[in-house]
């Protein structure tokens, strides 16, 4: 014989109607409890005493209760890999056997729960509150359907206060206590909620995930972003039924920085236009930026000044979104000083295809023109695709892992462009996936193709993932695929060479890619003229290489540009920083002593080539310190500031 034994006072027969049993006669009581628990037997005894309610049922033997364990092991893995009918099965075969079991029937609840029985569900949550009155989770989860399905409230928080009476340091019943508070409006208790939430058990992922709603609502993206950070850093729960949280919190983190990246996009666009200034000044070019929306297949590129004989670098960029724009320009930027820092070591090296290359191309996928032959595309159609296809895949081979040094670049230097970075870098994968995912372009891609280029997205992926360590996982699409281990090793090359990466090493990794894929004869490489270029750079502008001065000049001129910025917007600054950077393009003297320089700004004034690169170097300070505008006055800077800070207090 099973007991179960229920002080009349917990035992809750209709949460709707709350009936106090102790004020009844003693055999009406026993009646309505027979009914009640019904559901455990077909017939059972109770009896009542000092307050307490005895409920007998016949217990099965050793045997049957062991099997029906067995049913519960396998109900359970059953509900976390997602199969909920078998779980269900198995379930009711226990409470079948142990009509008693709670977690049997709480687990079976949960199951019709996935399964949108949320009737059923509920019938089940409330004998388990019969059984035992104490039971924790299933206040939790009746609580939840009164939230989610049933959008009443104050019953979910009826359900969620006795839980919390009966445990109140129950993290997941906190957190979801905390969630109901947050709509219904009243942020400062769901903020508490949250927080004691996540000092009980740091690991949950839906206690971040509310925290950074909870965030979003009261006007702190940045929080917001940084506690889905937190999230991703946690290992990842082994249960499937976190997958729904995951994927909320990473479509949060894209519509957030996407948001975030629009805002920001005029001020991105300042900062990105004095970067290129300095870069005009280092590499001896003038930079052209221009909108170019007849870009078709690419959404920007860099054109470098020493590969088309030109007195300029041209950069063109199809307007995708104010989100994305700041991005694909700066991409290009870092494309000018990636080469140029590999010219400045001799190692610059021009990619090209050939007639011969071509050719090649073309002849290692006869056997798919062919196949398009037999199927009725004209020669004309088919040429153009195969043109195209050859074309593209030569371009991704070169671009794939200078794009990975690109991006790991820009993230590293300029933190300002997170949230752009992160928006552009998602519509690239979007794309990128579509060779994998569309059949169309599988049927009409010749194998070859298509395989390179799917591995070489399958390590863009990869790349990405490891740059934001956990917030994507991107490489998820591709990792059942064939194309998954050839993809990692491209990835795991490219982070083993960036451990000790030395500009010009970008182009040994497009050719170890290109041995792997066998496609090393699809392109050729032909030699900068790195030396004479060198010179023409030398004697366009002085500050190729940083400028380093431990004159005391510097101080007094560093000084003197805190004082005057100190009354200057930050657009009029800028204003003085451009029209130095310009001087910059022809070379500016700082050798020389004299005042032989004029600025628009101070019309009655004459500066030296020192001083003048002085309020550049301290201008940049205060209008963007992450730019490096190779000077390095640092020290007679920060002794300047100082001085500065102690006049003004």
């Amino acid at each position: 014989m099973f007991i179960i034994s229920i002080p009349l006072k917990h035992i809750m027969l209709d949460p709707a109607k709350p009936v106090d049993l102790s004020a009844l006669l003693e055999q009406d009581a026993i009646e309505l409890i027979k009914k009640s628990y019904g559901f455990l037997a077909s017939t059972i005894d109770v009896s009542i005493q000092n307050g307490i309610a005895f409920i007998k049922l016949q217990e099965q033997r050793a045997e049957k209760i062991t099997e029906a364990m067995k049913f519960y092991q396998k109900g359970v893995r059953d509900a976390q890999q997602g199969s909920y009918q078998k779980a269900i099965k198995n379930f009711e075969k226990v409470i079948a056997t142990i009509p008693q079991h709670i977690d049997a029937r709480r687990n079976l609840a949960m199951a019709h729960l996935e399964e949108g029985d949320i009737p059923k569900a509920k019938e089940l949550l409330h004998e388990c509150i019969k059984i035992d009155p104490t039971n924790v989770w299933s206040f939790v989860l009746l609580g939840n359907i009164a939230t989610k399905h049933e959008r009443a409230f104050e019953v979910a928080a009826f359900y969620f206060e006795k839980g919390l009476t009966i445990n109140p340091d129950d993290n997941i019943l906190l957190n979801n206590f905390a969630a109901l508070r947050m709509e219904m409006g009243n942020i400062d208790q769901a903020r508490e909620l949250f927080e004691k939430a996540l000092k009980i058990d740091s690991s949950y992922p839906n206690t971040y995930f509310g925290l950074a709603l909870l965030h979003r609502v009261t006007n702190s993206p940045e929080k917001a972003l940084k506690m889905l950070e937190q999230l991703f850093i946690q290992p990842s729960s082994a249960d499937i039924r976190s997958v729904p949280i995951y994927k909320n919190a990473r479509d949060l983190y894209l519509e957030i920085s996407t948001e975030l990246a629009r805002k920001e996009s005029g001020a991105l666009m300042n900062g990105i236009m004095a970067r290129k200034m300095i870069l005009e000044v280092s590499t001896g070019y003038s930079i052209s930026i221009e909108e170019d929306n007849s870009l078709e297949y690419i959404s920007a590129v860099s054109q470098m000044a020493w590969k088309h004989n030109r007195d300029e670098h041209r950069i063109r960029y199809r307007m995708r979104s104010e989100a994305m724009t700041p991005h694909l320009v700066a991409h290009e930027l870092e494309h000018i000083v990636l080469e140029h820092e590999a010219r400045q070591l001799s190692r610059n090296r021009f990619f090209t295809t050939t007639a011969k290359t071509r050719e090649y191309a073309i002849n290692s996928v006869a056997d798919n023109i062919t196949k398009l032959q037999r199927q009725g595309y004209s020669e004309e159609s088919i040429t153009n695709t195969i043109l195209k296809l050859t074309s593209g895949l030569s371009n991704q081979i070169f671009n794939c892992p200078l794009d990975m040094v690109v991006e790991q670049n820009i993230y590293n230097k300029y933190p300002d462009l997170r949230h752009s970075q992160f928006a552009s870098l998602h519509q690239m994968h979007l794309e990128a996936l579509q060779t994998f995912t569309n059949q169309e372009i599988k049927q009409l891609t010749p194998p070859r193709i298509f395989r390179a280029s799917v591995t070489l997205n399958c390590a863009y992926a990869l790349f990405i993932d490891h740059l934001y360590q956990g917030v994507t996982d991107y490489a998820s699409a591709y990792r059942t695929s064939e194309y998954f281990s050839h993809g990692k090793n491209l990835f795991d090359i490219w982070k083993k060479r960036m451990e000790n990466f030395t500009p010009g090493d970008e182009y040994e990794m497009v050719d170890e890619y290109a041995n792997i894929l066998k496609l090393r004869q699809w392109y050729e490489w032909q030699l900068d003229p790195v030396l004479l270029h060198k010179e023409q750079a030398s004697d366009k502008s002085t500050l190729s290489a940083p400028l380093t001065t431990d004159k005391p000049e510097a101080y007094t001129f560093c000084r003197d540009a805190l004082r005057r910025f100190d009354s200057k917007s930050r657009d009029e600054i800028f204003t003085i920083i451009s029209e130095i950077s310009i001087l910059g393009m022809n070379g500016i003297d700082h050798k020389t002593a004299g005042n032989t320089y004029t600025l628009k700004a101070y019309p009655d004034e004459t500066f030296s080539g020192l001083h003048l690169l002085c309020l550049m170097y301290v201008g940049f300070k205060i209008y963007d310190p992450s730019v490096n505008c190779g000077l390095d006055f640092a020290e007679a800077y920060e002794m300047a500031l100082a001085a500065h800070k102690e006049v003004l207090h």
